[in-house]
């Protein structure tokens, strides 16, 4: 297997003022050469580079999706020496958003194909320029300072050997390895909620509800983990004391402006609060809308919504012959599978029992089904 450079590849999408282009290399990009290179005339084998660049430029931003990165990437330099590393890279890269995104391994990467390492940071100790740290040394670097904060046991000399660097032994498996590193770096468990003490003598208690605005906010740890230690979250040493959270209102205006201007009860009381429910609202969720994501139906924020059926569902999907009508535990039969919606449910209103008298005047539901009851 080739070496693969486990930092150094993400599938970018480049814009310029706006304009999608195709991801090209960057000396077809309106760059000023000298900015980055020595010589007039540089080449891939001569490249004359400055030591670390910026390649900020105005109107010239480069987009990243992580969902177009690999998953894993295989770094099998010394896989004479040692076993080849396995590298999260989606992982990382999802983690990478809390402090600096993909710049934080992919720095001073000009606008175009991604350079490996290896293009700035040269092996062994030849290269004489201190400020630049040798290619094992940028690794390092990267990797150390995260994993040896979340995990205790990287004081232990054996470490190395322990995590990347096992010695080479023929039959290397890659979902062994993956196997062993989730046993080595368990994912947390994520906090149900925290209650907290605030400076607010009249109302000092804030409940603050983790898992809900995860699960059903669909909320990432990017949103509100901005500049965060890994090890926060993800230390494997014994806690000895909580973990601390911030009670910054910088953390919640993004969704809650207007209650932090005008309604301090929203989350100050006396004492700890309940989770939300959505019958507070005066419109509790039933069957198939509890399954659902706040911003299924919340596109826009969290505003109040028309509680009509057909507010939402008015699409080709809820038509005759698109719908599939067995999801909702009733198989119709062939005299009512191609009747419009509302001949049955009247004015689209899907909450209200569906009406036979339209049609008939001795049927009603549910005494009378028009198809077969099935367990869903």
């Amino acid at each position: 297997m080739k070496y693969i450079l486990g930092i150094l590849f993400g599938f970018l999408i480049f814009t310029t003022t706006g304009l999608a282009q195709q991801a090209k290399h960057h000396s077809q990009f309106p760059l000023n050469c000298s900015e980055c290179h020595l010589c007039k005339n540089p080449t891939a084998a001569k490249p004359c580079l400055k030591i670390c660049p910026s390649f900020e430029r105005k109107n010239l931003k480069v987009l990243h999706s992580i969902n177009e990165a690999p998953k894993i990437l295989i770094i099998d330099t010394l896989a004479n020496r040692y076993t080849p590393v396995v590298f999260q890279h989606q992982a990382h890269a999802a983690m990478a958003l809390m402090d600096g995104g993909c710049a934080s391994c992919h720095h001073h990467n000009p606008p175009g194909k991604i350079l490996p390492c290896s293009a700035c940071h040269v092996k062994g100790v030849k290269d004489k320029k201190l400020e630049r740290p040798s290619l094992k040394g940028a690794y390092h670097q990267l990797c150390v300072s995260c994993h040896r904060q979340w995990n205790a046991t990287w004081e232990k000399r054996s470490n190395c050997s322990t995590t990347c660097h096992q010695t080479a032994r023929p039959g290397f498996n890659v979902k062994q390895a993956l196997q062993k590193i989730k046993d080595l770096y368990p994912t947390p468990k994520r906090p149900e909620k925290f209650v907290l003490k605030s400076d607010y003598d009249e109302a000092p208690i804030v409940t603050f509800h983790h898992n809900a605005h995860v699960q059903a906010y669909g909320l990432q740890c990017q949103d509100c983990h901005k500049k965060a230690s890994c090890s926060t979250c993800h230390s494997t040493a014994k806690q000895t004391q909580p973990v601390q959270v911030s009670l910054s209102h910088d953390n919640c205006s993004a969704c809650h402006e207007q209650a932090i201007d005008e309604q301090c009860a929203f989350c100050h009381g006396q004492k700890e609060k309940t989770a939300f429910n959505h019958a507070q609202t005066g419109w509790p969720l039933k069957s198939f809308h509890k399954k659902l994501a706040c911003n299924r139906c919340h596109k826009h924020g969290f505003s109040r919504l028309s509680t009509q059926c057909k507010a939402c569902h008015n699409t080709t999907r809820w038509q005759p012959g698109e719908f599939d009508h067995a999801l909702t535990g009733l198989v119709l039969d062939e005299n009512h599978r191609d009747t419009d919606c509302e001949e049955c449910h009247l004015n689209r209103n899907f909450g209200k029992k569906p009406q036979c008298s339209d049609c008939h005047d001795d049927k009603s539901f549910p005494k009378d089904v028009p198809g077969k009851l099935i367990k869903r």
